[in-house]
Formats: structure tokens, sequence, C-alpha cells
């Protein structure tokens, strides 16, 4: 597991590396320079933006502040304009991630009372059992041992027994 999350970060940071060498010219061009801004009144935006608290915090932005020095010595622009799109950036991202957690929210709250009828459950499985009988591909036996089985509770399935719904 530790393994999962240290590949995952990995490759997250590299995404993100990448999508701010990609973005961060058009931002660079776009970025109106007639109000100066200094590198320390980005850097306390920042902290304000995100309040975090311990030695993790602290490592956290040291880590990103020599991410936007080295970002901006290789791109030659000034840390600033590096640390406000990377600020960009990670807000974009955050919003994103919140979106998509809303999302699934709400998919599994939309699926949450759509539990099948049993009886529509045992139908529907009776049907398809006598399709494949009439296709050929089970005998009329081999569907009706297949439909005592799911009324004894023996298949498994959601609501439809099996082992774990058994009297112990």
């Amino acid at each position: 597991m530790n393994n999962v999350v240290r590949k995952r970060a990995g490759i997250t940071a590299g995404v993100v590396l990448a999508g701010i060498g990609l973005a961060f010219p058009a931002v660079a061009f776009a970025e109106d320079h007639s109000k100066p801004a200094t590198a320390t009144a980005t850097a306390t935006a920042t902290a304000e933006a995100r309040p975090e608290a311990g030695k993790g915090a602290e490592l956290r932005e040291e880590r990103r502040k020599e991410l936007a020095e080295a970002l901006a010595k290789d791109l030659g622009v000034p840390v600033d304009k590096v640390t406000g799109s990377l600020e960009k950036f990670r807000a974009a991202q955050g919003e994103k991630h919140r979106e998509e957690r809303k999302d699934r929210k709400d998919r599994k709250d939309e699926r949450a009372g759509e539990r099948p009828d049993p009886a529509a459950r045992q139908q529907k499985l009776a049907d398809r059992l006598d399709q494949a009988v009439k296709d050929g591909k089970l005998t009329r036996a081999q569907a009706d041992a297949v439909i005592a089985a799911a009324k004894a509770g023996v298949l498994p399935g959601p609501g439809g027994g099996g082992p774990r719904h058994q009297e112990r």
C-alpha cells in the first residue's frame, strides 16, 4: 500500500511539473506587467490561503518555494510570477478535485435507493435462463436447477443470499 502511495505521489508530481511547463509560458506572456508584485507578498498570501499546521506544512511550503525558484531560474522569469502561476494551478486542481468528489457523492446518493426487488431479480434470471434453453445453451432441467438454487439463497449476489447471508 505504501508503494502505491509513493508511486501515485511521484506520478502526480510529474504531471504537475509537466502541466506547469506547458501552461506557464502562456500565463507569463498574458501576465499584466503594470502592477509589480513582491515575492514576500505572494508567499504571505500563499501561507494565508492554506492554513496548515505542523512540520509537514513547513516542509511542503519549503519544497514549493524551491520548486518555484528552480522553475523561475530555468525559465528566466521572476520567482513571484512562477509562484503566482503555481498557486493558480493548485487552486484549479483543488476546485477540480472538489467537483469530482461532489459528483461521486451525488452518484452514490442516486444509487443508494436503487436496490432491485428480489422478485424482479428472480424474474429476470428466469427470463435469461428461458432464453438460454431456447438457444440450446442449457437444458430445461439445468435452468430449473439454477432457479431452485436462486430461490434457496445458494447463489451469491446483492440481496440474493449466498454464504454470507445464510444463518450460521
